[in-house]
């Protein structure tokens, strides 16, 4: 498919305001019914390269429906994936949830694919994929990448992979929150006004000429976890495989079947991609050093040496459970399954689908429990290698870990 005109979004056919029209998608088990709303058609196409529908006059047996009305206050649309109707959109927040949809039908679509959510690009070569914590950066990064005319962009948000671990391109643009952040640069400013795509005061698709095309398929060959920082150099690190996968489980969207599949693919993807972290502040900066790193006309003396890998985590996720009494007394509970990987560890139990990451810490907590113990007698036992801890917050700390334990059922009273 020719990419888009860089005046104007691609134009489907004009329909009449009370126009009926169910599209498929193929690929995605979904039909899309769009009942008088003709702009939310062109601002879907605008955003979508090579992925064409099929327009049909009534869904298809069997397939999920997703419908958009033209309602008094803006179009409505009603999902087979989300409770309740979103209701005041305007055309292009609209077609935003038909994105959304097609990208959840085509994962439905495929039990037991790997789906991560990232960002995807490449140069010439294998592919970079870039995830992180919330707020890292991640689709702002991307959508400067689009202005990178050597680089070929996959995806801002969902990356299926197939059977054999090839990444897909779904064709959809990269979406910018709007206002861009204090500090981009006018360049990138210019590029984002001159870009096709619809857009709204919140939200911008770039539909430029280097997004790839649906089925695009391509090797994942490196992996960056991004951690933005508020000032600093950019700058790359290696990063430890355990660390690495834990990132993939995390972000992981597909339905994996069962703990020992996604343990098992996560550790063939970690093993197949060289595992870094980017350090950054500055956009600008943190794109030069992927050129610098990944582009084929880097210039030899500016190869860019890799820093040891960091020791902080990159954010400590939302504690859910209560923290055990320091003197509770729990052990392993029976039938854990426990995979080591690097200098960490990976926890299941057959009957659930999650994995659960200890980093050196909580695989030394754990190895403990196999004689029963409380939170003070652990840190009785780790105080000599925590000697710059002080007893009182180590205590706490693993009482915690106990807490999060006991809440998963990995251990027992």
């Amino acid at each position: 498919m020719a990419p888009p005109s860089r005046t104007r979004p691609v134009r489907a056919a004009r329909q009449s305001p009370g126009a009926d029209s169910h599209l498929h998608f193929p690929n995605t088990g979904l039909s899309l019914r769009l009942q008088g709303a003709g702009p939310v058609r062109r601002a879907l196409m605008g955003a979508i390269r090579g992925w064409q529908p099929q327009t049909l006059s009534a869904p298809r047996p069997g397939h999920r429906q997703t419908l958009v009305t033209q309602g008094p206050g803006g179009f409505v649309a009603r999902s087979p994936f989300f409770q309740g109707d979103l209701g005041g959109l305007d055309a292009a927040s609209a077609a935003c949830a038909l994105i959304a949809d097609l990208s959840e039908g085509f994962l439905a679509n495929r039990p037991g694919c790997v789906a991560l959510h990232c960002g995807a690009f490449r140069f010439a070569g294998d592919l970079i994929l870039l995830t992180g914590p919330m707020r890292a950066g991640k689709s702002t990064l991307i959508g400067r990448l689009t202005a990178e005319p050597d680089v070929t962009v996959f995806c801002d948000d969902v990356l299926p992979l197939t059977a054999d671990l090839k990444a897909v391109a779904l064709g959809i643009a990269p979406r910018l929150r709007l206002p861009l952040p204090k500090g981009t640069t006018a360049a990138f400013r210019r590029h984002v006004a001159m870009t096709p795509g619809p857009r709204d005061r919140r939200y911008a698709y770039l539909a430029a000429p280097n997004v790839a095309p649906h089925g695009t398929q391509a090797r994942p060959g490196t992996l960056i976890v991004l951690d933005r920082r508020q000032i600093g150099p950019a700058t790359l690190h290696r990063m430890d495989r355990d660390q690495a996968m834990h990132h993939l489980l995390a972000q992981n969207m597909g339905d994996l079947g069962s703990a020992d599949q996604a343990f098992a693919k996560t550790r063939d993807m970690a093993a197949a991609m060289t595992c870094l972290r980017l350090v950054y502040a500055d956009l600008e900066d943190a794109v030069a050093l992927l050129r610098r790193a990944f582009a084929p006309d880097a210039p030899p003396q500016t190869n860019v040496p890799l820093a040891g890998p960091l020791p902080d985590p990159l954010h400590v996720p939302d504690r859910r459970s209560v923290p055990v009494h320091p003197d509770r007394v729990l052990r392993q509970a029976p039938g854990i399954v426990l995979r080591r990987m690097g200098s960490g560890a990976f926890l299941w139990t057959p009957a659930d689908p999650v994995v659960w990451h200890l980093n050196p810490v909580g695989h030394a907590v754990w190895a403990l429990l196999e004689i029963p113990g409380s939170a003070a007698d652990l840190a009785d036992t780790l105080a000599e290698v925590f000697a710059d801890v002080p007893r009182d917050r180590l205590t706490r700390d693993i009482a915690a870990l106990m807490g999060d334990l006991l809440e998963e059922g990995f251990v027992t009273g």
